[in-house]
This record gives C-alpha cells, sequence and structure tokens, in this order.
C-alpha cells in the first residue's frame, strides 16, 4: 500500500470516537465551568458599571434653502455622499482637546474621589464628605492616591498618619500643596483621592467621547458619553455644550469689537478737535466783537461748508482706505480691524466682510489644527487672494478719491478767492464756524455708528440650538451582565476543549485499534482492557483469577481461543516482544500461560530477557539458576524448570543469572536444541522476550519460534513505533506476526495499574535511575502521554 493512501487513511475524522476519548476527561468541564462562573462573580462585584448620556445638538446652516432650484445639482450629490463640510467641522471642533481641558477645569475633574465598599469601588463624585483645592501637586501626587480618613465632623487624617487636622487648613506634603475642606453628608469616612493631569485626563475623556451625525443629510449632531457616575456624565455634556457655544460667539464678536475699538478711538480724537474748534469761535467772537453775518456771507458759507463737508468725506474715506490697506498689511498681528459701516463702496465691503469671514476660520482651525492640515492651508489660500484683491480694490478707489479731492479743493480755492471781498474779521470768522460744523456732522455720524455696532454686538446669536437636554441610561452599559455569564459559560466549556484537543495534539501514543490496523497491516489477535491493581504493587495482584468472570479474564479466555487461528492452526511455541520495555509482555505472557493451563494444558514459560529479567518477581519463584545455565551447558531444562503456584500445568523456566554477552549466548545453538527437547513435553511454550526496538535479542530468538506476538500499550506506545510493526509485516522478519492490544481504557471511568516495573527507555540503566524516571512516567501519564 503506498504512503500517500496511508496518510489519507490517518487523516479520517470519527465523532463518536473523538466524543468518547473527550469524556475520558469529563471532570474538566464541572471544574472550569465553576471556575469560569466564580471568575465572573468576582468581576461583576469589582467592575465599576458604566453609564451612557446623550445629548443632541442642531448646527444652523444659514446657507440652506438659499438659490433654491439655482443650486448646483452636483454639490447636493456631494453632500449627499461626502457629508456635510460645516456639520463635520463642528464635529471636529466639539472633539477637541482644548474644549475638553476646559470642560475638566470648570468641573474640577482634576481630583477625583472614590471609597471603598466591600470589593466594589465607589466613586464619591458629587457626594463626597471632604473637598480637596489643588494649588500645586507634585509627580508623586499624580502617581499615588492619598487617603484622607474622617474622624469627626472636624477632623480628619492624612493616609496612616496618627494625628488629625482641622478642615480649612492650608498642607503641603508629598503630594503638593491644597486646602481641605468639608463635603457633603456621606456614610463613607474613607476616601481615596486621585489627582490628574489636566491633558491625560482630557484625552481619557475624549477616548469616552462619541460624536455623531446620525443623518448625513441633516445637521443634527448626537453626543454619547460613557462614565461611571450618571451625575459626572451629564455634567461633562453640558459644561461641553457650554464651552463650545462661548467659543463660537467668542469668534463671531471678534469682528464687532474690533470696530467698536476704532470707532472709539476716532471719537476720541474728533471729541478733542471739536472742543478745540469751538474755544477758537468763542475766543474770536469776543476778541472782534462779531454778533451776526450778513446774508451774503451766511450763502457764501453755506456752499464752502457744503464743499468742505464733501472734502471731509473724502479726507475720511481717504482715512478709511488707509487703514484698510494697513490692517491688510499687519492682518494676523494683532491689527484693528477696519469699519466696514464707513465704507460706500459695496464691492470693498464685500471682499472685507470674505477676509474677515477667512480670518476668522483660519483662526478656529488653528486651534484645532495642525499647520499641515489641508483645509488650513486652503484658508490661507483664499486669504492671499482675498488680501490682494482688497488691495487693489483699495489702490483703485484712492486714485479716484485722489481726483475728487484735488477738484473739492479747486472748488475751494475759488470760493476763498470770493471770500477775500468780505470784510477780514467776517472772513475769519466763517473759517472757524466751518471747522466747527464739519466736526459736528463727523462727530455725530461716529456716534450713530458706534450704536448700531453695539446692537449688533449685543445681538448676536450662536449657531447651535440644543435639542435634547442630557440624559443618561437608567441600566449600565458596562458591564453586560447576561454576556459576562454566557460568556463564563461558554469559556468553561470551550478551555476544556482546548485543553483536551492540545493533549491529543501534544499525544502521540497509541489511542485505539483503528490507529494499529491502518500503520501496520497486522491481524490484531486480542485486546486486553485495563486492570485495576492495589497501589500497583508487583506480585498477584498482576495475576488474574483466571476462575472470575471479569472482563479482563474473558479478554484471556478470548486470546487463548484466537490462539488456534495463529499460521495453520499449529503455532505452539509463542514470543512475546514490544517496541520498548512496559508495554505488558510479562503481564500478558503470565496471564495467557495460566488461561492455557487452566484449559487443560501443559504450558511452559520461559523468560529469555536475560538483560532485565522480572518473571521470578511475579512468580515469587527463585532464579539461581535457568535458561541462562541451559544455554550454556550448565545442566539439562528439567534441572531448572520450576512449577508455579497459579496451576499445576503452569511451568516456567526463569532467566537465571543475567550473563555478560545475552547476543551471544542466544546465537551459539544451543536455543532451537532447548526448544525442540521442550516441545515433546509441553503443549504450549510462551518465551518473553526482550523489547525489539531496544535490542536484537528478540530478532535471534524470533527464528526459533512458531509465532510472534507483538505488544501495543494503549496510551503508551509511540505513533511512530508502528510503522516499525508494519515494517516487520511487509518484511516478513517475524513469522506469524500478530499484535495484542494491550490496557485498553474502553471509557472514562476505569482506573489502570498492572502492577508490574516498568520498562523505559533507560531499559539497560540500574534501578535507582528507574525509580527516579517513575515520577516523571506519572506527570506524563496525567496529560495522556507516558
Amino acid at each position: 500500500m503506498s504512503k500517500d493512501f496511508l496518510e489519507d487513511e490517518e487523516q479520517e475524522f470519527h465523532l463518536q470516537d473523538y466524543i468518547r476519548r473527550c469524556l475520558r476527561y469529563w471532570y474538566l468541564f464541572p471544574v472550569f465551568v465553576v471556575l469560569a462562573l466564580t471568575i465572573a462573580f468576582f468581576y461583576l462585584q469589582i467592575t465599576q458599571p458604566v453609564y451612557s448620556a446623550k445629548t443632541t445638538l442642531l448646527i444652523k446652516d444659514e446657507e440652506k434653502g438659499l438659490g433654491g432650484s439655482q443650486g448646483d445639482m452636483l454639490s447636493e450629490l456631494s453632500n449627499q455622499f461626502g457629508g456635510n463640510k460645516l456639520v463635520e467641522n463642528e464635529v471636529e471642533i466639539l472633539k477637541s482637546q482644548t474644549l475638553m481641558e476646559q470642560v475638566v477645569k470648570d468641573l474640577g475633574l482634576e481630583v477625583g474621589y472614590s471609597s471603598k465598599d466591600g470589593l466594589k469601588t465607589i466613586d464619591l463624585y458629587g457626594i463626597s464628605p471632604i473637598i480637596v483645592k489643588p494649588e500645586v501637586i507634585t509627580n508623586y501626587g499624580l502617581a499615588e492616591p492619598m487617603t484622607i480618613h474622617l474622624v469627626d465632623s472636624l477632623r480628619f487624617r492624612f493616609n496612616d498618619e496618627d494625628s488629625s487636622h482641622f478642615f480649612g487648613q492650608r498642607f503641603n506634603n508629598a503630594w503638593g500643596a491644597f486646602i481641605v475642606t468639608k463635603g457633603k453628608i456621606s456614610k463613607f469616612d474613607d476616601v481615596n483621592v486621585n489627582f490628574g493631569h489636566i491633558i491625560n485626563l482630557a484625552q481619557g475623556m475624549l477616548a469616552r467621547l462619541s460624536v455623531q451625525q446620525p443623518n448625513i443629510k441633516s445637521t443634527v449632531i448626537e453626543l454619547t458619553y460613557e462614565d461611571i457616575s450618571i451625575q459626572r456624565g451629564k455634567d461633562v455634556l453640558n459644561k461641553l455644550l457650554d464651552v463650545y457655544v462661548q467659543s463660537s460667539l467668542s469668534d463671531k464678536n471678534n469682528e464687532a469689537s474690533n470696530t467698536l475699538k476704532f470707532i472709539e478711538t476716532r471719537l476720541g480724537l474728533i471729541t478733542g478737535e471739536l472742543g478745540d474748534v469751538e474755544k477758537d469761535v468763542e475766543s474770536y467772537k469776543t476778541t472782534k466783537g462779531i454778533t451776526d453775518i450778513s446774508a451774503e456771507s451766511q450763502l457764501f458759507l453755506e456752499n464752502i461748508k457744503e464743499n468742505d463737508a464733501k472734502l471731509n468725506e473724502v479726507n475720511t474715506q481717504i482715512s478709511i482706505l488707509e487703514s484698510v490697506d494697513k490692517y491688510i498689511k499687519n492682518a494676523g498681528e494683532g491689527a484693528v480691524a477696519p469699519a466696514t459701516y464707513m465704507i460706500n463702496d459695496p464691492v470693498l465691503i464685500s471682499l472685507l466682510t470674505k477676509f474677515n469671514e477667512l480670518e476668522l476660520q483660519r483662526e478656529r482651525y488653528a486651534r484645532t489644527t495642525t499647520l499641515n492640515n489641508p483645509l488650513l492651508q486652503t484658508i490661507n489660500t483664499q486669504l492671499d487672494g482675498t488680501r490682494q484683491a482688497i488691495r487693489e480694490n483699495v489702490q483703485n478707489l484712492r486714485r479716484g478719491m485722489d481726483v475728487t479731492k484735488q477738484n473739492l479743493q479747486g472748488i475751494n480755492t475759488k470760493f476763498s478767492a470770493g471770500l477775500r471781498s468780505i470784510p477780514q474779521k467776517e472772513r475769519e470768522f466763517v473759517g472757524i464756524k466751518r471747522q466747527q460744523s464739519i466736526k459736528e456732522n463727523l462727530y455725530l455720524y461716529l456716534l450713530q455708528k458706534r450704536e448700531e455696532t453695539a446692537l449688533m454686538y449685543a445681538s448676536t446669536v450662536t449657531d447651535s440650538r440644543l435639542i435634547d437636554a442630557p440624559i443618561s441610561t437608567y441600566n449600565p452599559i458596562k458591564p453586560k451582565r447576561p454576556f459576562i455569564w454566557a460568556g463564563s459559560l461558554a469559556a468553561g466549556i470551550i478551555i476544556p476543549l482546548i485543553l483536551i484537543n492540545l493533549i491529543f495534539l501534544l499525544n502521540n501514543t497509541v489511542q485505539n485499534r483503528e490507529e494499529i490496523e491502518k500503520t501496520t497491516h497486522a491481524s490484531i489477535l486480542g485486546e486486553i482492557g485495563q486492570m485495576k491493581t492495589a497501589k500497583g504493587d508487583p506480585g498477584e495482584d498482576a495475576i488474574i483469577k483466571m476462575t472470575s468472570r471479569s472482563a479482563v479474564a474473558e479478554q484471556f479466555r478470548a486470546l487463548r481461543t484466537n490462539l488456534q487461528y495463529l499460521g495453520d492452526g499449529s503455532c505452539r511455541t509463542l514470543m512475546f516482544t514490544s517496541s520498548i520495555g512496559g508495554e505488558g509482555k510479562s503481564f500478558v505472557s503470565i496471564n495467557l500461560a495460566a488461561s492455557l493451563a487452566y484449559s487443560d494444558k501443559r504450558v511452559l514459560l520461559i523468560g529469555l530477557d536475560l538483560r532485565k529479567p522480572t518473571l521470578h518477581e511475579r512468580l515469587q519463584v527463585p532464579n539461581q539458576y535457568g535458561v541462562s545455565n541451559c544455554l550454556i551447558g550448565q545442566g539439562k531444562p528439567s534441572d531448572f524448570i520450576q512449577t508455579t503456584i497459579i496451576h499445576p500445568k503452569f511451568d516456567v523456566l526463569t532467566s537465571g543469572p543475567i550473563p555478560p554477552n545475552p547476543s551471544e549466548l542466544l546465537s551459539n545453538g544451543r536455543l532451537p536444541l532447548l526448544l525442540k527437547e521442550l516441545r515433546n513435553e509441553y503443549d504450549y511454550i510462551l518465551i518473553d522476550s526482550p523489547p525489539y526496538g531496544l535490542v536484537t535479542d528478540s530478532s535471534l530468538i524470533a527464528e526459533h519460534v512458531d509465532a510472534t506476538l507483538y505488544l501495543v500499550r494503549f496510551n503508551y506506545t509511540l505513533v511512530d513505533h508502528l510503522k516499525r510493526i508494519g515494517e516487520l509485516q511487509r518484511a516478513k522478519r517475524f513469522s506469524n506476526l500478530s499484535v495484542i492490544f494491550n490496557g485498553v481504557n474502553y471509557g472514562a471511568g476505569y482506573g489502570y495499574g498492572y502492577g508490574y516495573g516498568g520498562y523505559g527507555y533507560g531499559y539497560y540503566g540500574d534501578d535507582k535511575e528507574n525509580k527516579v524516571q517513575g515520577i516523571g512516567y506519572r506527570l506524563r501519564k496525567m496529560v495522556g502521554k507516558a
């Protein structure tokens, strides 16, 4: 049979056999189930429950709906499948480190309070009997918790200190500098105080914060926060929304604030100039004695006043254009934004409005993103383009204003020439009065713009609206008790299965009859089950009472019956061998000989294991003389054959003194003559030989026997040893080779022990070494691998 075919057969899977093998380790399942459920119980007792707080927020989209059907279809598709950029930006702002750090500071979360209640740890947020106000916290304080023990309503102790302190005092110790005040009435007297770093706390809180957009087509944001404290979860969401709104309002009021600063500056200058002009009028009238002006002078004055007003307006516009140009050049360096209300050009107003919006966006993103963020780089590019457009527009307007100014100055020159015809006093008075009127008009104009800007500043509203206030779940979301119990129960079943399969994988010994048949292709003459003995002691416990009706006794009777099918049915000289020691050669040969004797057959058991004989110990007979004496010609077999106490027809020829050269002794030619002589006196001759896998003695003996019975022991013989039996079978090295499957475990509830000394790989070692190896053998046997 080919090697590939053998491998295919070895890979067959039998479910019933697999279940039967698993049931041998049935005791692992209740042990691990109880252990897993116990661990689950303590886990649920120790683990603090986690609750979820949730709130929803609407982000107002001012551009939503504008344009109607004129909107770009591609833009709508982009929003539908790519998300709303406005909402995505606000989501990132809500998840920013800066906002969460402000939440930690405002709520005082850098100090945590907890207490022990049995196995559980109770978080004391909002119900702590003490309040710690930190000033400076050391690295040791950040790493180690501090315990405060309440002595009474006025005093407390730190950690294991004996001295007590009063509330309200300032303390300096290894944790830092802080003040301890009295908190709320609580049943907990021992409080653990944990100091945390604001940055680390904010990062941990952000990890428990979820900001999502439930519907991609809407601008509603859902915020979810997980915490072991129900109240703290809601407080964090409330404070986060407050900080977010304040940050948004601060950005929107920035432009109005800059405009108010500009107007206030101009008002201060105009107020001073107006006061100086009024003093000049009063002084001139007093000095010159002027009380009225002629109708002609009055008309002339009105024309000059109108022209001067236009000229002043032009100068104001030029001043505004200069401030705009200065603002554009120094934007981003603390420059004050110009007043857009005093600019008449709609294009410039539009550009300035766009520039201010972009500048505000850039400042907002600069606080929450890195410099390499593509969105920030895009805004910077738009700012540069808008700045260039503003400067070009300002230059064009400035050229126009310069031309207008020149024209107005020319008109003024004409009016001044006309005034020369007016008496000097009156002309000087008109000049002073004209300056007063101009300053008054400008002063009133600035007052009006200031009120308008202040009204806009006061009416600024946020771009978001709270839909649902933060609410928390009634039941904890973690740990999920049903899943923990179910998981622990599953683990209690799966872990033993894994261990059992691991044992199967590591176990390279023979486990069933099919393995023997598939690998060796030799016939199995019989199976011998496990036999219980008293603590494994050698002697009579290793010999079965053949008159009993035990299962093992019946198996030996069946084996005795199957001997007639060996070869042509005339096999009377049988050799017992195995791959290694400890597979049951002596045990099987003794009990088979006893079974044959009880069937009225004369049986002789020969101990040809000349290296480590054990038959005389098991049968309790002397071993001073034996077969080794016969092989060296010191006497006849009848001189050394002994009768056993098991049955009168059961004789034994022990090995005798251990020779120094067993192999040479077996091959000196006397063995076939010995067997020929003994065949005439006995119906069956059974030979207990050394293991074939360790020495060559069995090969020498096999040449003179009728059949060879090869012992394979359950859960002991290595699978690789079966290949050697297959090679012997194919090469016909042993005549009439058959296998006896020994020590078979037919169920999970049977004990096992032969009670005879085992062979091992250290077959030729001394007895002391074998006793030491016996401990290792027992340990290997526990996992099913000897």
